[in-house]
Order: C-alpha cells, then sequence, then structure tokens
C-alpha cells in the first residue's frame, strides 16, 4: 500500500520541467504508445490532421489527466517564446501524396491551397535556376498531431526534459504548422536530407544548394525562414522549416 500511495505522491508531484520523475515518464511513456498504436490503424491519409479530442479519447483516466497537465503548461515557462495561434482548420486543404526521398518517404501530407500553390511556383522556378527541388517534409498538422509529436519526441529524443522538448517541438496551439493562414512547411530534398533524420544535423541542411536558393528567392514566393540562428523564439535553428506569409 505504501508503495502504491508514494506512486500515486510522485504522479500528482509538481512537474520538473528539467526532467519528468520515474512514475510520470512511465505515463509519458503510455501515452505515447497508445497514441501511436491508434495512429498505425488508422488511414495514412488522415495521420496529419487526426483530431485532439479523439487522441484524448483514446487514453484512461490517469494518463489524460496527465497529457492535459502537461499541455496547461505555459510554454514560456520551458522557454518557448513565440505566439499562440489558432486551433481553427483551414478552410481548404490540398492533399498532397507521398514521394519517395532517399531511403524513406515523405508520408502524405496537408496544405492550405495559398500556401501550396506559392509553393508550386517556387519549387518550378528552383527547377528552372538550379535543376533541384524541395518536397513537403511536413505540412499543416492538426492540434492532435502536434500533441503526438510532442510526446513522440518527448519519450525518445528528449530525455523525459519538457525544456529541451520545446527547443524542437510545440505544443499544440503553438505550432507554425498548425496555424491556419500563415502555415509552416518543413523541406527535405530529394536525396532524403532535412536536417533533423537520424545522423543528420542542421548543418547538413544549411550546406545544400537548395537552402542557398531559398535563402536568395523564397521571400518572393512568400516563404519565409522561421528559425534562424540566435531567434528570439528560443526555438533551435531550424533552416529546413519555412511559413508561408502574405506580406
Amino acid at each position: 500500500i505504501a508503495f502504491i500511495l508514494y506512486g500515486i505522491f510522485l504522479f500528482y508531484s509538481p512537474i520538473n520541467f528539467d526532467k519528468l520523475n520515474f512514475v510520470q515518464r512511465f505515463a509519458t511513456k503510455s501515452i505515447f504508445e497508445k497514441w501511436d498504436e491508434y495512429l498505425q490503424n488508422i488511414p495514412k491519409e488522415i495521420r496529419a490532421i487526426v483530431d485532439y479530442d479523439t487522441l484524448m479519447n483514446q487514453l484512461n483516466f490517469y494518463e489524460r489527466n496527465f497529457a492535459e497537465r502537461i499541455f496547461s503548461i505555459d510554454p514560456k515557462e520551458l522557454g518557448f517564446k513565440g505566439p499562440k495561434y489558432s486551433k481553427e482548420k483551414p478552410s481548404k486543404l490540398i492533399q498532397i501524396e507521398s514521394v519517395k526521398v532517399g531511403k524513406g518517404e515523405t508520408g502524405i501530407q496537408y496544405c492550405p491551397e495559398h500556401s501550396y500553390n506559392d509553393y508550386l511556383l517556387m519549387m518550378q522556378k528552383m527547377k528552372n535556376d538550379i535543376g533541384k527541388q524541395l518536397y513537403i517534409d511536413s505540412g499543416y498538422r492538426s492540434p492532435g498531431r502536434q500533441a503526438y509529436l510532442f510526446f513522440y519526441y518527448l519519450t525518445t529524443s528528449s530525455e523525459y526534459s519538457l525544456k529541451e522538448n520545446a527547443k524542437w517541438i510545440a505544443m499544440p496551439g503553438y505550432s507554425e504548422h498548425g496555424n491556419p493562414i500563415n502555415n509552416a512547411i518543413d523541406f527535405v530534398n530529394e536525396e532524403g536530407i532535412n536536417g533533423f533524420s537520424e545522423n543528420q544535423t542542421a548543418a547538413d541542411f544549411e550546406a545544400l544548394p537548395e537552402f542557398e536558393w531559398l535563402m536568395k528567392n523564397a521571400n518572393q514566393f512568400n516563404f519565409y525562414l522561421s528559425y534562424p540562428k540566435d531567434n528570439p523564439f528560443g526555438v533551435a535553428y531550424e533552416p529546413w522549416h519555412w511559413h508561408w506569409e502574405k506580406k
């Protein structure tokens, strides 16, 4: 009984932003595994736009309680200084079929019509100029998809540190990928270089001629680098991450 009570005490203890305690880590892993299993069993074409409440409904009382506690944290407390965006769904999303890149593939993605049209124009110009193009590795993501990714990276890459996780992946409602108007796109090249996959760094994407072209030309097509080096948002340098904005 004492062990159970101690476990309950740790579960409801204040959340340490630097590293979750072992009971909270167990809950985090359990949440991720349930969400991952659910996503693997739904059609591929809706994984990027999965509903937030639907995901929450996959959890038991304690798991849902913990997930909601995590997402109720003000991201500024974790070092993220970016704005909060609307959770509204874009009025019209274009479905983009999966493309093989390197040894993997992009998976089915989505973009609002306005940013996708500008992306196509931009890629045509890039291909004419340097004979290369970039593909959409991640386009629009629903708040549900963002919640899944937050727990995925929390368990696999951030060693259960909320502060470390916030440098790379935003909470639901705070990601440019979920912005219904000025949405973000993560790019990947034909060889599968995106700057964040296994054994890759930002320097790998930064070294691409495609990135050099973006830096010179992307603004003409309403795309802007969101997180340059030493950006004021508390986000790590992401040369692959560009948001659409009509200025």
